[in-house]
């Protein structure tokens, strides 16, 4: 019914693009593009139809309304409006990109056609390893377009399932001499209640015979994130709150009371609980740590750009080019959370049973205090974390159209690293009773005194006492931990050098008009870092002794938050810091996590040929790749408290063949097909991760048998067949109607599962033997089936609208499905576009989707999420423009769940944002 719905509307709503163009003049042919004039908005949707149009497989395209001018200021955002892609704005702003119904982590980003090295902040701190790239660092001032290939050539790097996003910059001997942009203004999000700068400058020179020029821009941008919310970290059923209860020598519940009820303890939905209301609450489930959140964070990022082209003679050009980002991504963030897991101290609960087969939800349960002797009843988390990101890029680019050849080779090298560096981290005890309890997006916390009572949150040797302590180094302490400072705290670092070259020539052999071939080589390196610390005290004191303050009591505004809980007293980044130095008096360096190393050397080999072909009104490509791909990965393994590094090699080679045919049907209407075979590597802590393995048996001749969990190795790579269709109707100037299918037929797909009878040598005891491991491995089978819809048109009176929908359904062995595929998207931009005057509206909407397996291997979902952004821009004179914006005006509430929509695991607001911008162009 809601796919009815869904597809009814959306096809109304493009099919209706159309119909104010057809009393349009004739549609343009590609010889009358001359004759048309357009700037800005409408500018950068011909551009992209004309890309998109002369494209040789099947292609969608953001461009830029002028240089240094993005339709927005993240390009993640751009892309998001393209049929088939979809954003997480976990955070607010979008980083990572799902395209085709997968996942981020298969797919890719170039920039110029080259790779560019990936690291992230700690934001995404349950897929560190993956490939993916955050789009967030890109400064939109040097792009010229967005190319998504959803389909491959046998001439384009492999490496992604859904598709490949290339980012083509700007280059000086593209521009006019004397080029300038320059972008300044100011943001304010509401929820932060703080504004920041963000400017930007290019400029672009060439000679007056356009054999040599530069261009050189900068980016600075700060950015306020300001996230209050909603958490779960545990949740359990019922039957684990049931110790409050008389039972028999068997464990069994005893109903002495009347009516066959209970004679003593908790109360269930304001009684004493009979067998049926008691096996009812034991299968519903209750948010045991349930937690409010705040989190602040200062985006800072510097960037520069550059290329310098020399055109020595008419048929050579050599273009350097180096993209350097500094980023700056520091936060504080902090947890208070309840212990709802003790049932001895609860005294009553309510609850809503579970309908058609589905657990209940204990939306409210009360539990007793701690008045004497050590223990906790809650805790408050509070973290600083000082992160830094640094991306370097160096390319060069030597393009030779000697006679009907063409030879192009590029060499480079990419660098980046990001996390944590140090981290530190400081917690609270309580030993108050509560009550507390989640139904959906409402949620109760209630403490027997205010959360804002800074006197009720202990140090946690006063809660709980001490305990005597032995450092790695020998030296002993009797105390509690009450935090840590870890250096490089899940620390990235990623790298690659690179070098192609590709050849092409013209022929004409029959229906073949060209032929390409060439080949790719590239080292990369990534791995991850992390140093274990902890500092301990042997002090009283409380969260009053310290430089607290109270939250801003709107901060929960909208979050569905009930109770005292919030707003609650808490350190900033200075009382963090304060309180360690004055309380933190011994600390125990733990050294290398082992737990939590890894390193990939990876070398990939690839050559390709490739066909282009040209028969009446068909055109296309065919052609093949062969890559192989060796792995170099070291880990460790612990067996028996001893732990051990380990290096595994792999080797793996794969043909990879792809064809794209093209019908020109008419001047107006083009038809594509594609079929291809894929591939995707394995996230890198998947292939690296570490392992441990316990020896249950070991026989005479010292073989092993045990058990174990960890990394593999000898993972292949994600493997799929890519099938697409697509027809385009090109109906007016600058408009069209399009519409495409895509399956994406996918084996080997990594899943954890046991593996039985591994043959694993345990460097740890020196012993070799077979063991089961718990551990990712291929196998997996998935498909992906959707359908897109896309078009433009320009209205009347200066009013355009661009929109898409995308449906998009998987079949896999989970019931969860795969993770980041939302099965609606549906996108409509409404704009105007009349002599100095501009304004748009975008509206986005994606349906809820499968997120990944949270705590206690919960299936956790992320609900639907609505996006409305606006922008207005006058231009002033030719050169001179002023733009507002305004982005998230929902003030949209990102919700996410375990199983069931009534079951919160994260509730977040991240505010709306207001622009103010000034341009200068010349």
């Amino acid at each position: 019914m809601a796919f009815s719905r869904y597809a009814y509307l959306a096809t109304t709503a493009l099919v209706a693009l159309a119909a104010p163009a057809m009393a349009q003049t004739a549609p343009t042919t590609a010889g009358d593009d001359d004759l048309i004039t357009v700037t800005g908005i409408r500018k950068s949707i011909a551009d992209s139809i004309a890309t998109k149009r002369n494209a040789d497989s099947i292609v969608d395209v953001i461009s830029a309304e002028d240089v240094g001018k993005l339709p927005d200021s993240n390009i993640a955002d751009s892309l998001a409006r393209l049929p088939g892609v979809t954003v997480d704005r976990q955070f607010g702003e979008g980083e990572q990109l799902s395209i085709a119904g997968t996942e981020p982590a298969l797919n890719r980003v170039t920039i110029d056609g080259h790779s560019v090295a990936s690291a992230d902040w700690g934001g995404n701190p349950s897929d560190r390893s993956s490939r993916s790239f955050n789009y967030s660092l890109l400064s939109p001032t040097i792009i010229s377009q967005a190319v998504l290939y959803k389909t491959p050539e046998a001439r384009l790097q492999e490496g992604a399932i859904g598709g490949t996003v290339d980012i083509v910059t700007r280059k000086p001997l593209d521009l006019k001499s004397g080029t300038i942009a320059a972008t300044a203004g100011g943001e304010y999000n509401d929820r932060a209640k703080r504004g920041s700068f963000r400017g930007s400058a290019l400029y672009s020179w060439k000679n007056a015979d356009e054999t040599i020029g530069f261009l050189g821009s900068i980016s600075y941008d700060k950015e306020q994130l300001s996230r209050a919310g909603v958490a779960s970290y545990w949740y359990r059923t019922g039957a684990a709150l049931l110790e409050s209860y008389p039972k028999d020598a068997n464990g069994n519940i005893i109903y002495a009371g009347p009516n066959g009820t209970v004679a003593s303890g908790a109360t269930i939905n304001g009684s004493r609980p009979n067998a049926a209301t008691i096996s009812a609450f034991s299968a519903s489930r209750y948010a045991s740590f349930l937690a409010r959140e705040f989190f602040k964070q200062e985006r800072e990022r510097i960037s520069f750009s550059g290329a310098i082209q020399a055109k020595p003679t008419d048929d050579l050009t050599v273009t350097g080019t180096a993209l350097v980002i500094r980023g700056n991504y520091d936060n504080v963030s902090n947890s208070e959370y309840t212990y709802g897991f003790e049932g001895s101290r609860m005294t009553a609960a309510t609850f809503v049973p579970g309908q058609n087969g589905q657990p209940g939800i204990v939306d409210s349960a009360t539990f007793t205090g701690i008045t004497s002797g050590t223990g906790s009843t809650g805790q408050l988390d509070t973290y600083y974390r000082r992160t830094r990101l640094k991306n370097d890029s160096v390319s060069l680019l030597v393009d030779w159209t000697p006679g009907e050849w063409s030879i192009t080779g590029n060499v480079g090298a990419t660098r980046a690293t990001g996390g944590k560096d140090p981290e530190y981290l400081l917690d609270f005890r309580t030993q108050q009773g509560f009550t507390a309890g989640a139904n959906g997006r409402n949620t109760q916390v209630n403490w027997n005194s205010p959360a804002s009572d800074p006197t009720k949150w202990l140090s946690n040797f006063t809660a709980n006492g001490g305990e005597n302590i032995t450092a790695p180094d020998g030296r002993r302490f009797f105390g509690r931990q009450i935090g840590g400072i870890p250096l490089q705290s899940g620390f990235t670092t990623d790298s690659e050098i690179f070098g192609e070259v590709n050849v092409k020539r013209d022929v004409e052999f029959g229906p073949i008009k060209a032929i390409l071939f060439g080949g790719r080589y590239a080292s990369h390196l990534n791995g991850n870092t992390t140093y274990s610390n902890a500092v301990y005290t042997n002090q009283n004191y409380t969260l009053a002794d310290l430089d607290f303050y109270v939250q801003d009591k709107n901060l929960y505004n909208g979050l569905g938050t009930s109770g005292n809980g919030t707003p609650y007293a808490t350190l900033d980044k200075d009382g963090i810091l304060a309180a360690l130095t004055k309380y933190g008096n011994f600390t125990a360096d733990r050294g290398l996590s082992t737990s939590e190393y890894w390193r990939v050397r990876e070398k990939i080999a690839a050559g390709y040929v490739q066909a282009n072909f040209e028969l009446g009104q068909f055109r296309g490509n065919v052609g093949g790749r062969l890559v192989n791909t060796r792995d170099e990965s070291s880990f460790f393994i612990s067996s028996g408290g001893r732990t051990a590094p380990t290096r595994v090699n792999s080797d793996e080679t794969r043909f990879l063949p792809a064809a794209n045919l093209i019908y020109t049907a008419s001047d107006e209407v083009t038809l594509r097909a594609s079929a291809a075979k894929v591939i995707a590597r394995a996230r890198y802590g998947d292939l690296a991760g570490s392992v441990s393995l316990t020896d249950t048996f070991v026989g005479t001749d010292g073989r092993a048998n045990g058990t174990g969990s960890g990394g593999n190795p000898d993972l292949k790579p994600y493997a799929a067949t890519n099938y697409g269709l697509s027809a385009e109707w090109y109906f007016a100037p600058a408009s069209f109607l399009a519409a495409e299918f895509f399956y994406r037929d996918i084996s080997n797909y990594v899943g954890n599962a046991v593996d039985e009878g591994v043959e694993f040598t345990n460097t740890a005891t020196g012993r070799s033997g077979v063991y089961a491991i718990t551990r990712p491995v291929n196998g997996g089978k998935a498909s992906v089936t959707g359908f897109s819809l896309s078009g433009n048109t320009n209205i009347a009176y200066g009013f355009g609208v661009q929109g898409s929908y995308t449906f998009a359904d998987a079949e896999t062995p989970f019931a969860n499905g795969l993770p980041f595929l939302s099965r609606h998207t549906f996108t409509i931009v409404p704009y105007f576009e009349e002599g100095p005057f501009q304004a748009r509206v975008s509206y986005n909407r994606r349906s809820k989707y499968f997120y990944r397996f949270g705590r206690q291997a919960s299936s956790d979902y992320t609900d639907r999420y609505r996006q409305l952004d606006a922008q207005i821009s006058y231009a002033v004179t030719d050169g001179i423009g002023i733009t507002a914006a305004a982005s998230n005006l929902l003030d949209e509430t990102y919700y996410q769940y375990s199983s069931t929509p009534d079951a919160p695991t994260s509730i977040y607001k991240n505010g709306r944002v207001f622009s103010l911008s000034a341009t200068f162009r010349m």
